[in-house]
């Protein structure tokens, strides 16, 4: 089903919802107060557990579709990121690959003396790879006092 069109149920489905919470509140209300309930709302109140199952079934639909329309959306971002990371990781050298990976595997974020932990690697060599990652837009660096954070865009976490 196009996104769209689960949009516009979705939004059905909760405005439906919304009205009959609405009405039987409304009711109970006054039925509660001890004032009379005008004729065409006494139908929810003489049939007040359907409408309470029929409500508990909108609720789950509108659930339902919120969900299926969020988890294509997911999914579309996480092929737009994936589409990115290997074009990127074609233009990479071997060292800027393993950093790269390092940072996918730490959530996207990691310290500088994590990278310059790695084999072959000393600390002036990770930070001249991290500044060159930095310089290509493909990291941010935050400074911590002495330590630096480095994080991956947002466009490739």
């Amino acid at each position: 089903m196009e996104a769209r069109v689960k949009i516009i149920l979705n939004l059905i489905v909760v405005s439906v919802f919304i009205f009959l919470v609405s009405v039987l509140v409304f009711v109970f209300a006054l039925y509660s107060e001890g004032q009379q309930v005008p004729p065409f709302l006494s139908l929810f109140l003489q049939y007040h557990i359907p409408f309470m199952i029929l409500m508990g079934v909108f609720g789950v639909a509108a659930g339902l579709i919120s969900y299926s329309i969020l988890k294509s959306t997911l999914e579309k971002q996480k092929k737009i990121v994936q589409t990115n990371t290997d074009i990127i990781m074609k233009f990479l050298s071997l060292e800027d690959r393993n950093v790269f990976q390092v940072l996918k595997e730490k959530g996207g974020m990691t310290t500088q003396s994590e990278i310059a932990n790695l084999e072959n690697m000393t600390r002036l060599k990770a930070h001249r790879l991290v500044k060159k990652l930095e310089d290509r837009g493909i990291v941010h660096v935050e400074k911590h006092g002495k330590i630096n954070m480095v994080r991956l865009v947002d466009e490739l976490r």
